[in-house]
């Protein structure tokens, strides 16, 4: 995307925060999946660590479209 080379560097930031939060809630729904004997629980951790791994793919995106 293009207009990510015009981000100013506090939305740069934001974007770096909103990953690392990202990264930690997928963390800890992937630890917690472990401990979960409801079936359809596991499945929505499941389906919650599905959907932040491609949402930390397209932070990261973002953001290395940033630094170039």
């Amino acid at each position: 995307m293009a207009y990510t080379h015009d981000l100013a560097v506090h939305e740069k930031l934001e974007l770096h925060e909103l990953l690392t939060f990202k990264t930690v809630c997928a963390a800890k729904a992937s630890m917690m999946q472990n401990q979960v004997q409801d079936a359809q629980l596991k499945g929505l951790l499941n389906q919650d660590i599905s959907n932040a791994r491609i949402q930390i793919q397209e932070l990261q995106g973002l953001l290395q479209g940033t630094m170039q």
